[in-house]
């Protein structure tokens, strides 16, 4: 929750090692410290003593379509259907203290289903994220598919590690196939001697 940190360490990483190309900064809001401290590090901070490094930084914050609060704080209006969602990690039902929304320009509202989705994909291509990466990249690709993006370097922040998830609904259809299966007899034991071991079993 503290975004002096993200100042001090995330913000610097992301400037370093992007050579201070970076364009678009894209984050959730859970407890609202990293999209804040990393916004004030490169966009700067007069409150914090952060000289502005890209003032132009276009910084898009993304919480649950099913509850729009920081939407509606910054002056926009909530959607239809307000009410429980599944992505863990942000959307807790109220708009955190900490969240500076001064440095935000854009909310990106993402559908527990599409963050489901996304979730699934990056899965399936080697990258075991949670639900709440799952919407954050879907807001990404969203932004990066607009053609004022075209050659802007984005950064998207994915803040959680899928094994902590497994009991989330978007698993349930595997896991009813992985309850499924039947299990395989064992092969018969093979002589080791036969291998040039020294015993039959090793």
């Amino acid at each position: 929750a503290n975004p002096k940190i993200h100042r001090e360490t995330t913000g610097p990483e992301i400037w370093r090692d992007t050579d201070g190309q970076i364009d678009i900064f894209v984050s959730g809001i859970g407890t609202g410290g990293t999209i804040s401290g990393v916004s004030q590090y490169i966009k700067g901070s007069e409150k914090y003593g952060m000289p502005p490094l890209k003032p132009g930084l276009q910084v898009v914050a993304v919480e649950p379509r099913e509850q729009m609060l920081v939407t509606e704080a910054k002056g926009g209006v909530r959607g239809d259907n307000q009410g429980p969602h599944r992505i863990q990690g942000m959307g807790a039902g109220l708009v955190p203290k900490v969240l500076d929304l001064d440095v935000i320009d854009e909310v990106l509202p993402v559908h527990s289903n599409d963050a489901e989705k996304i979730a699934s994909e990056l899965w399936m291509i080697g990258l075991p994220v949670g639900v709440s990466a799952g919407a954050i990249v879907n807001a990404a690709v969203q932004v990066c598919a607009r053609p004022e993006s075209a050659g802007k370097l984005a950064v998207a922040v994915i803040p959680s590690f899928g094994e902590r998830y497994f009991t989330h609904p978007m698993f349930s259809e595997i896991k009813e196939r992985a309850e499924g299966l039947q299990k395989q007899p064992l092969p018969e034991p093979f002589d080791n001697t036969e291998y040039g071991f020294a015993t039959a079993r090793g």
